[in-house]
C-alpha cells in the first residue's frame, strides 16, 4: 500500500503527515509514508488545497487535516477493498 501526504508548507500539512505515519504504523503498514511539498507534483494529483492524503494513487482527502483515527479508517477501508 502506498500512502502519500501532500503539502509541507504549514503546520496542518506537517501534522497531517505525522498523523499519517502514526496511522500507517498502527495499521501494520511497513512501507514509508511519503510527503510531497512541490506544488507541481501536488497539482498532478488534481489537488488544489492542502493538506491532502493519497492512498494507492487515489485522493482520499484534501483541504483538511485528518486525525490518526480518521486515517486509520481510510487505510482499513482500502485494505478491505483489496481483500475483495
Amino acid at each position: 500500500m502506498e500512502i502519500i501526504t501532500l503539502g509541507n508548507c504549514c503546520k496542518n500539512s506537517k501534522q497531517n503527515h505525522l498523523n499519517a505515519v502514526k496511522a500507517a504504523q498502527n495499521c501494520g503498514i511497513t512501507s514509508e509514508v511519503k510527503n510531497l511539498g512541490n506544488v507541481k507534483e501536488i497539482v498532478k494529483y488534481g489537488v488544489m488545497s492542502t493538506p491532502a492524503l493519497i492512498i494507492d494513487n487515489k485522493v482520499v482527502a484534501s483541504g483538511r487535516m485528518l486525525s490518526v483515527e480518521q486515517i486509520e479508517q481510510l487505510i482499513n477501508e482500502r485494505k478491505n477493498k483489496e481483500k475483495t
